[in-house]
Order: C-alpha cells, then structure tokens, then sequence
C-alpha cells in the first residue's frame, strides 16, 4: 500500500513511519523538517517532501501523482495555540480538512486522524479521582482548549468526508510517552524526564500530582495502532480510543523506571493534575472497541515501555537530557 505520512518524522509520527516500512508499505513522508534521526534505520527506504501541509495544491498534486492508498496525518500545532487561536485553529483544523479534502478528490480510500483524549475535556465525576471510571467513546465531547477544539473540529468533518465516500478513522490516544519527546515537546514530557533524568543519575522533583492516576501508552503502540487503523479492511467505527486501559501513578511509572535505570531518585508532590494544565484531563480510557474491531491490542506494559524507550534512544544515538 502505498501510504502518506503527515509529520511523519515527528516524535509520534516516526514511529508510524517505522512501523508502516517494517510492514511492508511504500511510505511517503511530508515533514517541515528533514531531521530524520528518529527513523533509524528505515530512513533510507521512505521518500521525504518538505511541503507545506497548508498548501492544498501542493498536497493534492502529490497525493495524486503518487497514487496514494492512505493517509494518516499525524501533523499538528501542539504549542501556542493559546497565545495564537487563529493560527492554532488554521493549521490544525482548516489544514486537517483541506487535507481530507485534497484526498477525497485525489481518491484515496482510508485516512487515518491522530485525534486525542482531550476531546473529551475536563474529566470528572466518576470517571476522575478516586474512582477512574473508564472513558468510553460515547463520553461527552467538550474539547477546551484551542487544541482540544481542533482536534474534535477535525473528527466531525472527517465525518461529514465519510458521507462523501472517503473512510475516516479518528484515534483519541491517552497520555503518549517515547524517546524525542522531552526535546521537542517540552512541559508535556515528564514521563520522559523521569527516564532519562534517571538515566544520568540526576534528581527530579515534581511539584504536584502524586495522587494522580492517568492513563499512559507508548509510542510503540501509537504506531501500530495508527497501522491497524489504516489496514483494517472495514472499520466498524470513526472514533477509537487508543491507551493501556490502565492508570498509573508517576510513583508507578518512576519504579518501572528503576528496574532499568536503578538510580532514579524521584519526589513528587501530593495533589492532581501533574502536568499544572488547568483541565482535568487525567483519566482511564477504556480501549474495548480498539481491541475488538480493529484487533489492537497494547503490547507494552510500564516496564517493557520504558525497556524499549532507554533501548531505542540507544538505537538512534540519542542522549539522555536532563531538567
């Protein structure tokens, strides 16, 4: 199949790429960048365009010239999109419609959307602190941030695409860790920090959140269930929610952490929300309707995750960062 990758070197979409060639797929790589060190050893089997995404045309032309069979777009603002709503909702929303657009007219048949738990906004209740009732996907949609809204802007259009003929399949992923994120995503990236901080023997103090329970997954899996999502033959559904189905503390993950990397000397402050975002986005998704119609199981659990996180920065040649 021949497959279109959106922000296919990113920390994310690196491991999509890798897991596509590793299946077998031609692989076609839209990126700003052209930093491809998270790609290791497939770098040299996947064709690389710098293109804008924003240029409609330019898109379009390539997806019709390289004939392609499906997109998944993993490309997106993730920073600033306070500070800038309208440059934040352009590239995210208006780019990811353009982009369904261009591959509706271009014919390709399935294409994928990295959507995220945070269309579902604030979790309370039951489904919050204590008790992490999990998250179906029929849970109330009340996207907050700029972000969040982009992100469920771009599933209900993809909807609207499915009337159209063009086969949508949103992913809502839970909390995503893996090598690069520290660097390139910044404040989201403490789960990296606590890795590679114990890593390099330095010591990490959290502020808050040591009471929290959140559902995490790595990036790994991200990649193969983006590929599920692309080769099932018919989706029974547009939105799958994508996680462990489980909560962990940072506690949790900093002892998976110790197995590796003996040395961590973690402390984190009492209280919720340990990423300080102001949305409670802390939660359980329950990922039933992943398992079973799209035969995606989660294959990491904490301690091969953070096993093959320290194995795959040691792969790719990356040094550990510590903050």
């Amino acid at each position: 199949m021949k497959v279109l990758v959106t922000g296919g070197l990113g920390v994310n979409g690196a491991f999509v790429t890798r897991e596509l060639v590793g299946r077998g797929h031609s692989v076609v790589v839209v990126d700003r960048q052209e930093d491809m060190s998270l790609l290791g050893s497939v770098a040299g089997e996947v064709e690389l365009h710098n293109i804008d995404i924003m240029d409609r045309a330019a898109m379009a032309e390539l997806m019709t010239r390289h004939k392609v069979d499906g997109v998944i777009h993993m490309a997106a603002l993730i920073s600033g999109l306070q500070e800038d709503p309208l440059k934040g909702f352009t590239v995210n929303g208006l780019g990811a419609v353009q982009l369904m657009d261009a591959a509706h007219n271009a014919g390709v048949k399935r294409f994928v959307y990295t959507s995220s738990r945070a269309v579902y906004g604030n979790i309370l209740g039951e489904h919050a602190y204590p008790t992490y009732k999990p998250v179906t996907e029929a849970h109330p949609l009340e996207a907050h941030s700029v972000y969040d809204v982009t992100k469920l802007a771009g599933e209900l259009m993809g909807r609207n695409f499915v009337e159209l003929g063009l086969e949508f399949v949103a992913l809502r992923f839970a909390t995503i860790y893996g090598p690069g994120k520290l660097v390139r995503h910044g404040p989201m990236g403490i789960l990296s920090r606590i890795i590679e901080n114990g890593m390099l023997g330095v010591p990490l103090e959290i502020p808050q959140g040591g009471d929290e329970r959140d559902d995490i997954i790595y990036v790994g899996d991200v990649g193969r269930s983006c590929v599920a999502a692309l080769e099932h033959e018919k989706p029974g559904y547009t939105e799958y929610n994508i996680s462990s189905g489980t909560g962990v503390t940072l506690e949790e993950f900093a002892e998976a952490t110790r197995t590796h990397v003996p040395g961590v000397d973690f402390t984190i402050g009492p209280g919720l929300d340990f990423f300080n975002a102001g949305v409670r986005y802390a939660g359980v998704l329950d990922n039933s309707r992943a398992r079973t119609d799209l035969e995606f199981t989660p294959t990491y659990d904490l301690k091969s995750g953070v096993g093959a996180y320290i194995a795959t920065m040691e792969e790719l040649g990356l040094r550990p960062t510590a903050t």
